[in-house]
């Protein structure tokens, strides 16, 4: 027996070396395996393509890049070096990221120059004229911005982009491209309701000496003030003067062409909205024209007492008023105004209300 345990303690080292030996082999079998999956799935995998390292090192600078003129230079410079690398969707999206960061903090130059190198490379592309146009606006470059805008509007014609166009040009002083393009503006359904911008264009055609046109916008405006629906408090303010406005332009249009009668109507319209001193005046102007002296003196009584109670306001309305009431009842009392004075306390009894609803 002891012979047999002295065999197997002779033994024992040499099977474990062959076990060990056994163990290496699996490990290497397994080793060997792996290796040819590993080379199996590498050649099932493309290979890059050639200059990609390159490529995507340009692409990793421009992303580590703070300065925002810089990162958007280096990225134009990536873009047009290597067209057509599998990274230009990076590149693109890494660049229009810049714009929007150039928006944010306000860095209107960058966005600018920026816009403009892209707009090389993309001919034609809106978001980057857009970029030029809105730069533009905050630096203050008015030709550049009404020469972005109007390529904007070839592209996707808006009232709000004519509109645009339409207060830079009268901003530049420009009162023959403000006009076109208000009136270009308008003609867009979602201005229907616009009143204000009409309100705008009478007074422009008026201040142009062309009341032909005045009066056409005029009435455009009341009837998009008559358009508006549910308006504020507010709005409904601004509606009441936007008629009486325009009503009385019409009038005074009406009473230049000695038509008289029309322009006393559209006066008495334009006193109910809002009483407003002038209105009485040249209600007495019409009156006089029309050789109704009676009625013309408490016009103008009526015109001198409302501009006691507006003061300043009233400008030279109130003196015109009294002066014309004095030489019409002198006319009719041997150049004498004795009396006058009674002009005055009926025009002061009589509501305006009284005056308005008249004939």
């Amino acid at each position: 027996m002891k012979c047999f345990y002295r065999a197997l303690l002779f033994a024992l080292p040499v099977l474990v070396l062959f076990a060990m030996c056994g163990v290496f082999a699996s490990l290497a079998e397994a080793e060997l395996q792996q290796a040819k999956a590993g080379a199996a799935a590498q050649a099932e995998e493309p290979e890059s393509p050639p200059g990609y390292e390159k490529e995507y090192e340009a692409w990793e600078n421009s992303e580590k890049e703070t300065d925002l003129l810089k990162r958007g230079m280096m990225t134009i410079a990536a873009i047009k070096e290597f067209p057509k690398s599998t990274l230009i969707p990076n590149f693109e999206a890494s660049f229009r990221r810049t714009l929007v960061e150039c928006s944010t903090n306000k860095k209107y130059q960058e966005l600018e120059t920026l816009s403009e190198e892209w707009l090389k490379l993309h001919p034609n592309d809106f978001e980057a004229i857009a970029r030029i146009a809105e730069a533009a606006a905050k630096l203050g470059h008015d030709d550049k911005y009404v020469l972005r805008i109007g390529e904007l509007y070839k592209m996707k014609p808006t009232a709000d982009l004519a509109n645009d166009m339409a207060q830079t040009y009268k901003r530049m002083n420009n009162k023959a491209k403000y006009l076109e393009w208000a009136e270009t503006s308008l003609k867009h359904p979602e201005y229907d309701s616009n009143f204000l911008l009409r309100l705008e264009l009478v007074q422009s055609y008026w201040e142009a000496k062309n009341p032909a046109k005045a009066e056409e916008f005029a009435r455009a405006a009341m009837k998009a003030a008559d358009s508006v629906k549910e308006p504020s408090k507010e709005t409904q303010a601004q509606l009441t003067e936007v008629r009486r406005a325009c009503l009385d332009l019409i009038a005074k249009i009406l009473y230049d062409q000695n038509k008289f009668a029309e322009a006393i109507k559209d006066f008495r319209q334009a006193l109910k909205t809002k009483e407003y001193c002038e209105a009485y005046y040249y209600v007495g102007l019409c009156l006089h024209a029309q050789h109704n002296a009676d009625d013309a003196m408490l016009w103008y009584a009526k015109a001198s007492l409302c501009c006691e109670t507006a003061g300043q306001q009233c400008g030279e309305t109130g003196s015109k008023a009294k002066d014309n009431l004095e030489k019409v009842f002198k006319s009719l009392h041997d150049g004498k105004t004795i009396g006058i004075d009674k002009q005055y306390r009926y025009a002061r009894e009589k509501a305006a209300s009284f005056w308005i609803a008249a004939n």
